[in-house]
C-alpha cells in the first residue's frame, strides 16, 4: 500500500513538473531584428523607391500572431500589395546623395504554434472536380511568375495519366521533382521553364514549377514564403556582383508550395527542407506545421519573379550598395533547435532569400 502511495505521488510530481514545459512549448516565441543599410557611393544621388524601403508585416492566423516592437524611424503608410501581404513604409527620404547612406532597423516580436497535420490517405482522395470552382478561378490562372508552356503541361499531364485523384497527381509530381531537380541557390528566381531546362533550383525555383505544374492541371496552388528560425542557421552572403550582402544569425528564409488537396484543403508541400524521402513522407513530414517555421507572405499574382530580377539590374547599374543584417535577438520556451538541424541542412544556403526585403517591395494599391 505504502508502495502504491509512492508511486501516486511520484506521478503527481512528475505531471505537475512536466505540464508546464508541455504548456509552454505549445507556444514558441521569438524576436528578431532586421537592418538595412544603403549606401551611395557614387557622386550623383539615387532616388530610393518605395518598394526599395517597405517593410513587411507578418501575418497573425490561429497558430502565430506577430508585432513590431520597435522601429528606428516612425512608420508613416500601411498599405496590401496583389496578394494581400501588408506593406508599410518608414519615414525615410527617398532621395540618397552622393556619398551618403541610410541606415534603418526594425524589431519583430513572434509568437508561434505547432499546427496541426492532416491525415492524409490515398484511399479518402477526391477528385480535382471537387475543388470549389472560385479556388480555380483564382489559383489556377497563368501569372508572370506561374505559367505552362506545351513542355511543361505535356510533363505534367504525361506523370499523371495514371491517377484520377490530386493527391495522387501531386505525390506523381513531387515524385518526379525530388528526382528529377537539384538543389542548386539563385541570385534571383528562376522561371518554370528556365528550372526545368536546367534541372535545377533552390526552394522557390523547385516550388514555381511545381505551382505551375499543379495549375495547369486545375489544381489551386501558391508560393508561401516565411523564416526558418534555428540558432545554427548563420551566413553571410555578398550578391548582385557586391551590390547586396546579406548576413543572419539564427533566422533563415524559405519558400515552399501550398497545394489544395480535397478533401483536405491548403496543405504545404516543402520539396527542399522536408526530412521525408518518399512522396507521401515528404507531404506528412512537412516541417512547416513546426513553431520554427513562420509564414511571411503570399505570392500568387504578383511579378515575384520579372520584380526581384528588374530590382537587381537597378542596383548592379548603380553605384548603391545594400547591407541586410537579420539576427535572431531572443528565443523563449519550447522548440529544442537540436532536433532540427536535419531541416536546415539548406537553409543556409538560402539565407540570400532574405533580399526578398530589397526586391519584392509592392507598391500598393
Amino acid at each position: 500500500m505504502k508502495t502504491r502511495h509512492t508511486a501516486a505521488l511520484i506521478m503527481l510530481i512528475l505531471v505537475a513538473s512536466i505540464a508546464p514545459l508541455a504548456q509552454a512549448a505549445e507556444n514558441q516565441r521569438y524576436a528578431f531584428r532586421s537592418t538595412y543599410t544603403f549606401e551611395n557611393r557614387g557622386e550623383e544621388p539615387f532616388t530610393l523607391m518605395d518598394d526599395d524601403l517597405a517593410i513587411i508585416i507578418f501575418p497573425d492566423d490561429e497558430w502565430q500572431t506577430a508585432t513590431l516592437r520597435n522601429s528606428s524611424h516612425d512608420l508613416v503608410r500601411d498599405y496590401t500589395d496583389e496578394d494581400g501581404n501588408r506593406l508599410i513604409l518608414p519615414d525615410i527620404p527617398l532621395e540618397l546623395p552622393g556619398g551618403g547612406s541610410i541606415t534603418f532597423s526594425i524589431e519583430y516580436d513572434i509568437t508561434s504554434s505547432d499546427r496541426d497535420r492532416p491525415s492524409l490517405s490515398v484511399s479518402e482522395a477526391e477528385e480535382p472536380s471537387e475543388i470549389p470552382s472560385t479556388l480555380v478561378e483564382e489559383y489556377c490562372i497563368q501569372t508572370e511568375s506561374f505559367f505552362w508552356n506545351e513542355e511543361i503541361e505535356g510533363l505534367a499531364q504525361e506523370l499523371t495519366s495514371d491517377e484520377t485523384t490530386a493527391l495522387g497527381m501531386l505525390l506523381n509530381l513531387i515524385d518526379w521533382t525530388y528526382g528529377s531537380l537539384t538543389y542548386r541557390n539563385f541570385e534571383v528566381p528562376n522561371y518554370p521553364n528556365e528550372t526545368l531546362n536546367g534541372g535545377r533550383g533552390d526552394c522557390d525555383d523547385q516550388s514555381i514549377l511545381l505551382i505551375s505544374m499543379l495549375r495547369s492541371l486545375g489544381i489551386p496552388a501558391y508560393l508561401q514564403v516565411g523564416v526558418v528560425f534555428n540558432d545554427r542557421i548563420g551566413s553571410d552572403n555578398p550578391s548582385w556582383d557586391g551590390h547586396l550582402t546579406i548576413h543572419t544569425e539564427g533566422i533563415g528564409w524559405h519558400a515552399w508550395t501550398m497545394a489544395y488537396i480535397p478533401p483536405w484543403g491548403w496543405i504545404p508541400v516543402d520539396l527542399t527542407l522536408s526530412p521525408g524521402q518518399d512522396p507521401m513522407d515528404i507531404l506528412e513530414e512537412a516541417p512547416e506545421y513546426e513553431d520554427y517555421i513562420v509564414r511571411v507572405l503570399d505570392v500568387s499574382e504578383q511579378a515575384y519573379i520579372g520584380n526581384s530580377r528588374a530590382s537587381r539590374e537597378r542596383f548592379v547599374e548603380s553605384e548603391v550598395y545594400v547591407t541586410v543584417v537579420e539576427v535572431t535577438i531572443d528565443v523563449k520556451a519550447g522548440t529544442d533547435w537540436m532536433q532540427i538541424t536535419y531541416y536546415v541542412l539548406g537553409a543556409a544556403a538560402v539565407g540570400a532569400f532574405a533580399f526578398y526585403f530589397i526586391t519584392m517591395r509592392r507598391k500598393g494599391n
